[in-house]
């Protein structure tokens, strides 16, 4: 018994190590585009992140004169700007122009991401950036899955006009304990607590999360709107999927309704 206890304990250290060292490769699953890739849409634009590494950003022109404000569009953990480009088929035509940062590793943008610190000083430069051309109450801010932690996290440090979360979390320690409870929590250094950032977002907030969806779980976001009450509106997304949320028509309205209005 004693060999027994001793070789679990030993199993169970050598597993809490290797999720502490590999969780990046669990939490980001980047898609690399070579330099001389088209995205036969939009302008690129490289916004300096430190002395060595720039962000890759595609950024698409509305068409109009004087558009009526930008999105900044967050991605998933999964892909790149190549995914971003049909995702946001549901924001274009609206009069707005969008920007799509890649994250370091993502795409054409170089680097790692090592630290949640980090990758939010990244995309803080990418609103930054949007600062120079736009006042902040004409930044609208959208973000899908891993994206509902950047972007809660700009909400909640900046004054933007108002945050669209698509099948957000509340925290990646939560979905840690749903699935890997028997870890502890301290072992995360990516813990993106969207709702802890929703104590401080004092823009209107919007989510639209499907009721299908097996990655998120939709219950997070009840449970957010639950707690914060009339700050979220929650749009229940009857049959869609973690996958087709992005495309969906709930999404859709939800968008027209918000920025049309």
């Amino acid at each position: 018994m004693r060999l027994f206890i001793k070789i679990a304990a030993s199993l169970y250290l050598i597993a809490c190590i290797v999720l502490y060292i590999l969780q990046g490769s669990f939490i980001f699953n980047p898609e690399k585009l070579p330099e001389d890739y088209s995205f036969r849409m939009g302008q690129e634009l490289e916004i300096p992140l430190d002395d060595v590494y720039s962000m890759n950003t595609l950024y698409v022109d509305s068409g109009l004169e004087k558009p009526k404000g930008v999105i900044l569009y967050l991605h998933g953990n999964r892909g790149s700007i190549r995914f971003g480009i049909y995702q946001i088929r549901t924001m274009r035509d609206l009069g707005y122009d969008i920007m799509i940062p890649d994250y370091r590793s993502y795409g054409k943008t170089e680097g790692s991401i090592q630290s949640e610190e980090q990758l939010f000083n990244d995309v803080q430069k990418a609103y930054d950036h949007l600062k120079t051309r736009f006042n902040e109450n004409e930044i609208i801010l959208v973000g899908y899955s891993l994206g509902t932690g950047m972007a809660s996290y700009l909400a909640s440090h900046n004054k933007p006009k108002t945050l669209v979360l698509v099948a957000p979390f509340t925290s990646i320690t939560d979905i840690k304990n749903k699935y890997l409870w028997f870890f502890p929590d301290f072992l995360l250094k990516f813990k993106l607590p969207v709702n802890e950032f929703m104590n401080n977002i004092e823009c209107p907030v919007t989510i639209v999360h499907g009721t299908r969806d097996k990655i998120v779980d939709y219950r997070f976001s009840e449970e957010m709107k639950n707690r914060f009450g009339d700050k979220i509106t929650l749009i229940r997304a009857e049959r869609e999927s973690h996958r087709s949320i992005i495309f969906s028509s709930e999404l859709s309205m939800a968008l027209e309704q918000l920025l049309l209005s």
